[in-house]
């Protein structure tokens, strides 16, 4: 029986949202009651044969001020004095920067901008060949939650282009982050979503478009623009339910943009692969007022003697204009694959060896059944509306419902028993339904203030996550129940047969019960950010949330259980730029919070506490260069996150919260474009954890499935001009340092490393690329115990109209 009750929450518990938001409302009207002084930019933009380049993009680079060139290439538009960097885009590529200097009530003419491509090109979509160094476009409104320059950024962090994807034939989520320093993907520990390994956490890919989602399933990357990886906590601005202490990571999918453009690609390989893809961009009137983009694709392919993936997606994304000051965006997305499901491989502590390697292991069985396929789906619909409050100020209203998960699921459980023989177990769900709703509304200012520019972000975010799931207790030793039902055992080796696993044999195991229950939570914020340029090299960000945070009463076959809390908490984030030299080096430096909200326990005096919420800080200071003319781009920074205020077991059934665990590290990004074709992406991180004060099973250990070292490396060269123009060559590797399986620590699964190389020949119509993976066939495991693929070849041919 609960006998009393303490409060160990924050004390701010008692703030009301009411002076908060006041007090946000109030700087608002103040600061977008001023009249700010403007100038004018005009020009026209040209191919290089002297065409005009109609419907191209023009903006202000890290701003929100930009236009659409019309029929003749001519553009004009107002935006506040300053110095920018003036971008020209075509078709979703960036064609020409330049730098700019808009002075009060001056009309500017920057004359005639040529674009260093034949109009013939450009409508056959080789833009990206006049681009430098394309792997390094930073370029991102939702990092910073406001549009704003890397090297302004005190925060580090990464994008995965659309184009690296392209030249490393990426046909998966995983595949396709593997350009990033310091971070592994791999399919979740019960095959659900990305786990994501960064900073000596674990998480999951749970941003999309900036709004929070819970899948069920991996990402489908037909769709996906670009992704974003945040580092390090980021609780201020992206909240503490969904966000990691390691970071954030982000996906972009693809938007409309004003011209006809498609592309439809196929590609094949070993292991049963095939997959299909297309990319269909129009408007949808003639004014291009109102736009249209759809992806759809298919994939196939096998693993092993047993176990597939077969799925489809579709998505559509909408964009009208309904006004020179106000544009509404529809999004929708499906993707629903077919495929076995393997959980991590469990009780690793009780073999007497130290490694995978070491036990008589092999990777052409997969230990499952092509019987027990399910089936998942996951659907996300999003509307966002975008307008234009003063020259100061714009209004961005956004929200996204998503839902994610199957009925009749099936998951194969391997336990180990022996160094000789494992346990093959079955967790089946009836049904499993994760519901997201995310509201954000977003005021976005570009203001001066005593001649101080300041650039503010004022957001309210409401998040909503209900999880309902249905699924079996089985009977086990001593009176007892388990959700695991064992199926047999088998040995671990190539000789010994075992019986294949049948759905119509799961379907029938004795149950001792079957449970129904939904777990529901939500989150209502509020966050500002500003970054203000003290001096034209010196920028200083000072942001903060107020996160309150309610669980509901969990449902269980119809009882409400008494389990309901709420907590709230600030999370500040502090961050400092000095510009050595303006645009080109930059030391940075920051403080930044992250957040975990924890149920209530008992404490040692045997009564219910309200426990605080968990908190990680980070302090990471490093520095950015973006030098010779853009070609060359690159991230080095050292952080130190420590985690408090963890709860520890004291035994099974009393808690203290004084646990804390660290992780610090080092990072090192380049992304250079040396001479023209040349590309080269480099990655390397160190890092280092520790629960310092934890439960007695880890105190002093190192958290699993995170490596000490990881490593990434990418050259490729394309031929741009003679009679092979479009032949290019490109190869690397990655590798990732051993991890252990168990806080235990006494269980590892070894280091790798994976060769890559691939060849392709990319014309204005039409793309084939040829990419071998694992190139020296190495045998290794991913993360959780499973293993991976041996040498692959993949085939692709892509057709542009």
């Amino acid at each position: 029986m609960y006998t009393k009750i303490k409060n160990n929450g924050n004390s701010f518990i008692g703030l009301g949202y009411g002076g908060l938001l006041a007090i946000l409302l109030l700087f608002v009207a103040i600061t977008a009651g001023g009249q700010q002084k403007v100038g004018k930019i005009s020009g026209i933009i040209k191919t290089s044969d002297g065409q005009a380049l109609a419907y191209a993009s023009v903006l202000l680079a890290d701003t929100r001020y930009g236009i659409m060139s019309n029929n003749e290439g001519v553009f004009s538009f107002e935006a506040p004095s300053g110095q920018y960097m003036l971008i020209v885009t075509y078709a979703g590529f960036t064609t020409v920067r330049i730098p700019v200097d808009i002075k009060t009530d001056i009309s500017k003419d920057v004359g005639v901008i040529m674009v260093n491509a034949a109009s013939n090109e450009l409508r056959e979509v080789i833009v990206s060949d006049i681009q430098k160094n394309k792997f390094a476009k930073k370029e991102s409104n939702a990092i910073a939650r406001m549009p704003l320059a890397d090297l302004e950024n005190p925060s580090s962090y990464s994008v995965v282009t659309k184009e690296i994807m392209q030249e490393q034939i990426a046909i998966d989520y995983n595949t396709a982050v593997a350009s990033v320093p310091g971070v592994i993907v791999n399919n979740g520990v019960n095959d659900s979503g990305n786990d994501v390994t960064l900073r000596g956490f674990r998480g999951q890919a749970t941003f999309r478009n900036g709004l929070a989602i819970d899948p069920r399933t991996q990402s489908e990357i037909a769709n996906v623009e670009r992704i974003e990886i945040l580092k390090g906590p980021a609780g201020t601005l992206f909240g503490g339910a969904m966000s990691t202490y390691g970071g954030v990571v982000n996906t972009i999918t693809k938007k409309p943009f004003e011209s006809f453009r498609g592309e439809v690609s196929y590609t094949t390989g070993s292991w049963g692969l095939n997959r299909f893809t297309a990319d269909v961009n129009t408007p949808l009137n003639k004014d291009r007022t109102a736009l249209m983009r759809v992806n759809a694709s298919g994939h196939t392919q096998s693993s092993q003697d047993a176990g597939f993936l077969r799925s489809t997606s579709f998505a559509a994304s909408m964009l009208f204009k309904t006004s020179e000051r106000t544009s509404v965006r529809f999004d929708a997305e499906v993707y629903s694959p077919t495929k076995t499901l393997n959980a991590y491989v469990r009780n690793s502590n009780v073999l007497t060896v130290s490694s995978l390697k070491d036990l008589n292991l092999t990777h052409r069985r997969s230990f499952t059944s092509d019987d027990i396929g399910t089936t998942r789906t996951s659907v996300y619909a999003m509307a966002e509306i975008e307008h234009k409050i003063s020259n100061q100020w714009i209004s961005k209203t956004s929200f996204q419902h998503g839902e994610s998960g199957e009925s009749n699921s099936i998951f194969l459980v391997l336990t180990y028993l022996n160094n000789d023989s494992i346990s093959r177990g079955i967790r089946p769900f009836d049904q499993y339904r994760v519901i997201t709703d995310n509201l954000q509304q977003n005021f976005i200012g570009d203001f001066k203030i005593g001649g101080l520019r300041n650039r503010m972000v004022i957001g309210l975010d409401y998040f909503a996550h209900t999880l309902n799931y249905q699924f079996a207790n089985f009977p086990a030793a001593g009176g007892r129940t388990s959700v695991f039902a064992p199926y047999d055992a088998v040995r671990l080796d190539d000789d010994t047969p075992w019986n294949a696993i049948s759905r119509n044999q799961v379907n029938d195991l004795q149950r001792a019960s079957t449970v129904n229950q939904r777990d529901k939570y939500y989150t209502i914020s509020a966050y500002a950010s500003d970054v203000v340029n003290i001096t034209d090299n010196i920028l200083a960000m000072a942001s903060l949330r107020v996160d309150r945070y309610e669980n509901q009463r969990t449902l269980v076959s119809g009882v409400n259980q008494d389990n309901a809390y709420d907590q709230v908490q600030l999370s500040p984030k502090f961050g400092l730029v000095y510009q050595v030299l303006k645009d080109k080096v930059a030391l940075f430096g920051n403080y930044v919070n992250g957040f975990r909200n924890i149920a209530p326990g008992f404490d040692t005096n045997g009564d219910v506490v309200n426990w605080k919420p968990e908190q990680a800080n980070q302090i990471e200071g490093g520095v950015k260069l973006d030098l010779l003319d853009n070609k060359l781009s690159s991230t080095i920074s050292y952080y130190n996150i420590e985690v408090k205020d963890m709860v520890r077991a004291i035994d099974n059934i009393t808690s203290v919260q004084d646990g804390n665990q660290k992780s610090k590290g080092f990072e090192m990004e380049l992304i250079a474009n040396p001479v023209e074709g040349l590309n080269i992406v480099v990655g390397y991180a160190y890092n280092d954890n520790e629960y310092e004060l934890a439960n007695a099973s880890s105190e002093g250990k190192r958290a699993p499935w995170t490596p000490v070292h990881v490593a990434n490396f990418w050259a490729s060269y394309k031929l741009l001009q003679g009679r092979v123009k479009g032949l290019g060559f490109g190869a690397g590797f990655n590798h990732a340092g051993k991890t252990y399986m168990e806080v235990s620590n006494t269980f590892s699964v070894p280091a790798y490393s994976i060769v890559g190389a691939t060849v392709f020949f990319d014309q204005p119509k039409y793309r084939v690329g040829l990419k071998v993976n694992n190139l020296t066939n190495q045998t290794y495991w991913n993360f959780y115990g499973q293993p991976q693929k041996p040498t692959e070849l993949v085939a692709n041919i892509s057709y542009k109209f």
